[in-house]
């Protein structure tokens, strides 16, 4: 495969294109390195993709989707990558489904779905296959319209008009949001209860095959992982409050990261510790270049620090000297960035990230994707307190988890708690009660089945796929 890189003189942005005389073959797929560090599970997700078909990748937090998603953009190089939301596609270097397919607005039902300007149907003309991360987020009116949209530009009666679509997700994690007493009231009158992409007849008539991963990297401890599959799936969740309650110890430092629901408490917690903190306050400005909008900001545009307050790192350090989710204090400002001691040791220099926002557009037969806006900035937030919805993703040595107050959604408990690698790290500011974990059945029901014909379907996987090791087949 060779990816080829052009600098623009406009911004001086970059456009990506990928070129490859032949599709990649499974014998190819299965020679690169990054293959042979896959999972079961992720090494059958990747041959898979490369039949065409349309495919569910499910599975828990810390199961190695996003690893999962890159391994796919360089095995697919006609792949389009796209997310529910802003802040999910980003760090897969995506671009939102609303965006890419064209919706603004104006589109609001099937009819609006199926007229487009022309650049719009010459892209979605040209789309061969597209990924959609946190699925979850999806919302049933979206997904139909994406399918009516997809089969007029392709001039085709074929579901998602012959696209092959991957998504990817945990459905039992954050569901659709419904925004406005307006806009509900017309999702009711057309949907009545169905919100989620798997209640659509598109969904249904599209043939997807569900595939999961079910390898947890993030926690260690067998008993852990079985008690947030329970979680996840609001199963035995008396038995789970327990667990909870008796094996987060709060070994906790007072430094410890504070996870609450809502941004009013967070905003209340980090203004209180920085008023703390006896040290000239300085700002770090952000740089905006192009078209990069708010929401697609991992980080806010004018960042107050301080020499000694603490910094969550939001980023990977591509040397590997920090990873996001990285706690520690500021001790230095240089002219280049700041310096920050880790709570897990040593002292890191960190400058300014460059965020680059992502677009898709025709080029010649296919698709170039193209940075059409950057955003740099120092890759921090206060390391004081955080949202629940913010800390989606992350792995923590450690946190304080404020689960209390009336405010409660589908999977937000499963998200806050599963960030953690071991219990004894984890703190609770209150006791936890079953009435703080809710679950959306139709959510687990569909998870559940949908994961158990995977599983089930494992085996013929393996031999399908060529991956079953010879001796054993022998055997």
């Amino acid at each position: 495969m060779l990816f080829l890189f052009q600098n623009l003189a406009f911004f001086g942005i970059v456009v990506w294109s990928t070129q490859q005389e032949t599709a990649m073959t499974p014998f190819e797929v299965k020679r690169l390195p990054e293959f042979k560090t896959l999972n079961e599970g992720q090494k059958i997700c990747a041959l898979a993709a490369l039949t065409g078909e349309n495919m569910l990748i499910m599975g828990g937090g810390g199961v190695g989707k996003s690893h999962m998603i890159n391994f796919l953009s360089k095995i697919l190089p006609e792949l389009v990558i796209t997310a529910s939301t802003g802040i999910a596609s980003i760090p897969i270097l995506g671009q939102t489904l609303a965006s890419f397919m064209g919706f603004g607005k104006d589109v609001k039902n099937l009819e609006d779905a199926r007229k487009m300007n022309r650049a719009t149907r010459e892209r979605l003309a040209a789309c061969k296959a597209i990924l959609v991360d946190e699925d979850s987020m999806v919302r049933i009116d979206l997904f139909e319209q994406m399918e009516a949209r997809f089969r007029a530009a392709k001039g085709n009666s074929r579901y998602f008009g012959g696209v092959q679509v991957i998504l990817v997700g945990d459905f039992c994690q954050l569901p659709p949001v419904l925004a406005g007493d307006t806009q509900q009231g017309w999702f009711k009158r057309q949907y009545e209860n169905r919100r989620y992409l798997f209640e659509s007849s598109s969904y249904t008539r599209g043939g997807f095959t569900s595939y999961v991963l079910n390898e947890y990297v993030r926690q260690s401890d067998p008993l852990t992982r079985r008690v947030m599959r329970s979680l996840r799936m609001g199963h035995n969740l008396d038995k789970v409050v327990r667990f909870f309650n008796t094996r987060a110890l709060g070994l906790v430092s007072e430094d410890a990261l504070k996870i609450c629901k809502t941004n009013k408490k967070v905003s209340a917690i980090n203004a209180s510790a920085m008023a703390k903190v006896k040290a000239p306050a300085f700002t770090a400005h952000g740089k905006v270049k192009g078209r990069f909008p708010n929401k697609l900001k991992m980080v806010e545009d004018n960042i107050v620090l301080k020499r000694g307050c603490r910094v969550l790192l939001m980023v990977n350090d591509p040397d590997r000297r920090f990873q996001n989710g990285d706690l520690g204090v500021l001790v230095g400002v240089t002219s280049k960035g700041i310096n920050v001691r880790l709570d897990r040791g040593g002292v890191v220099h960190v400058t300014p990230h460059t965020w680059e926002n992502f677009a898709y557009n025709t080029n010649g037969d296919g698709l170039a994707k193209k940075a059409v806006g950057t955003f740099k900035q120092l890759p921090v937030r206060l390391g004081y307190a955080i949202t629940a919805h913010k800390s989606q993703g992350m792995t923590l040595n450690e946190a304080e988890i404020d689960l209390s107050g009336n405010y409660n959604e589908a999977g937000l408990s499963y998200v806050t708690l599963s960030r953690i690698k071991t219990l004894d790290k984890l703190k609770l500011t209150v006791p936890l009660k079953v009435k703080d974990i809710q679950t959306c059945k139709k959510a687990t029901d569909f998870t559940y089945q949908e994961s158990m014909k995977a599983l089930s379907r494992r085996d013929s996987d393996k031999r399908r796929f060529s991956l079953v090791d010879p001796i054993a087949r022998a055997a």
